[in-house]
């Protein structure tokens, strides 16, 4: 499997960056990064607190804790132990969404699948269409690759990160799509090859659960629009966005504990609800020294 530095050394070199609808051109002084982090801090609280359309009941159990050392990020609730020693998500399209700017394809997404607002705001939009639709027209700053790999250090450090220049202007939220690796397109192909364990899938975790050994893959498919938690002012002079992914509230069960990796690898209900959660875990926002935490 090709290591981070050399897939996003290729990443970089296909990267195509297109001018906002307001005309605005680059300038080298105006880079943004954005990176990916596992979060120190579970999210669950909000889950935990109301449904997903905001209705009650609550769900029982205490809150999970998230800690990390050299063996990886240990999740406990109500006695369950997941220690996560490798996180992996395969990406495609990341990119910037102006807060002026109409964006061609997030009109198309909204009106031709079936797109939902989920938990801390965040949109999906079924995500099964080819490459050949994948936001050609789209007039936000875009990151040009994909799909790519992209191995998130599970101790909750910066990874993932690069930058690219920008025009000035405001941006409220991160586009990504979690894709899942299929054989229908020839970007598709090249990454199999490239990562022959990613076949038809988009994610893949290794670790324990209760100290039993497990491999957990998952194919959800997914546009997802992620609001930055403040906007992002771009005039002379770069920043940095960190996108955060809280694996804490990915087998949250309703009941109290933790589901087993195991059990939703296989389809039902289980795996069903561990999709909606990993739809729901991503966050945005400026993070000018990188560390993980939204700057104030």
């Amino acid at each position: 499997m090709k290591s981070i530095p050399s897939v996003f050394t290729a990443a970089v070199a296909a990267f195509a960056l297109s001018a906002c609808s307001d005309g605005t051109s680059p300038s080298s002084a105006n880079k943004v990064g954005v990176g990916f982090q596992l979060a120190r801090t579970s999210s669950a609280a909000f889950v935990m607190a109301a449904s997903v359309d905001g209705s009650a009941p609550s769900v029982p159990g205490t809150m999970p804790t998230i800690t990390t050392s050299p063996a990886g990020m240990s999740i406990t609730r109500d006695g369950d132990v997941l220690l996560v020693t490798k996180a992996q998500l395969v990406v495609r399209n990341v990119k910037l969404k102006s807060a002026s700017a109409v964006c061609s394809d997030d009109d198309d997404d909204e009106s031709s699948s079936n797109s939902v607002a989920l938990g801390i705001g965040a949109t999906v939009a079924n995500a099964s269409a080819s490459a050949s639709s994948d936001d050609d027209d789209d007039a936000c700053p875009t990151f040009r690759v994909g799909p790519y790999l992209v191995d998130v250090p599970v101790s909750g450090a910066d990874g993932a990160r690069v930058a690219v220049e920008v025009p000035a202007g405001t941006y409220s939220s991160i586009r990504l799509w979690l894709h899942k690796v299929t054989s229908s397109d020839s970007a598709d192909l090249a990454f199999r090859r490239a990562n022959p364990d990613f076949r038809d899938i988009s994610l893949r975790l290794e670790g324990t659960f209760n100290g039993t050994p497990f491999i957990f893959v998952n194919d959800v498919n997914a546009k997802l629009t992620v609001p930055l938690a403040e906007p992002l002012v771009i005039g002379t002079g770069g920043d940095d966005v960190t996108v955060t992914i809280d694996l804490s509230t990915w087998f949250l069960r309703a009941s109290g504990g933790l589901y087993s990796p195991a059990a939703a690898n296989t389809p039902g209900q289980t795996r069903a609800q561990v999709q909606n959660n990993i739809r729901n875990a991503f966050r945005a926002f400026k993070d000018k020294n990188k560390d993980g935490r939204e700057d104030r």
